[in-house]
């Protein structure tokens, strides 16, 4: 049976995994990220559990640190829920930068977003993947698929890619291959 990761990659973490490897590339040291989360969704009834609440806090870290290949020293996740309001879920961030001549910089990036609107080609697009692994008779964890996830899983056990180009690139060998 193919597997991948867990946690779907939308939203919030998706966007990191597209900002940072440009902020990286473009010799912008990263100082601190401040990243906050508005639930307002069925999302927040799971992280009233403080192991779910951890993990997802974990799997944001992790996917900027393996990214920028440092670790960002004020890297703060806050993540607050609110009852449903149908499907609605907003995120801040506010990012404190270092050009060049130690010129220091700021971004800020607001997103409202609807989950399901997300997560429904995610999901799509995660089943039709699975069913042409299970076709071609790959068991097991799937590398290629790391790009739908927060959390991918490595075959190897090893650190898991998270910059989005380079996820693509593995996605895009993987469905070429005949």
């Amino acid at each position: 049976m193919p597997i991948a990761g867990k946690d779907g990659k939308t939203g919030q973490t998706l966007l990191k995994t597209v900002i940072a490897p440009a902020l990286r590339d473009r010799a912008l040291h990263v100082d601190g990220w401040f990243s906050t989360n508005i639930l307002g969704n069925s999302d927040g009834l799971a992280l009233d559990d403080p192991k779910s609440l951890a993990s997802k806090v974990d799997t944001k870290k992790s996917v900027l640190d393996q990214i920028l290949g440092y670790p960002v020293e004020d890297h703060i996740i806050m993540i607050h829920y609110y009852k449903p309001r149908g499907d609605n879920k907003e995120a801040w961030d506010n990012i404190d930068l270092t050009g060049f001549l130690g010129q220091k910089m700021q971004l800020k990036l607001n997103f409202l977003c609807k989950d399901s609107v997300l997560a429904a080609p995610l999901a799509i697009e995660i089943a039709r993947c699975l069913a042409l692994a299970q076709t071609r008779g790959d068991g097991g964890v799937q590398d290629q698929m790391g790009i739908f996830f927060k959390m991918p899983q490595t075959a190897d056990g090893g650190e898991p890619i998270h910059a989005f180009g380079e996820q693509q690139l593995i996605l895009d060998t993987w469905l070429d291959r005949r």
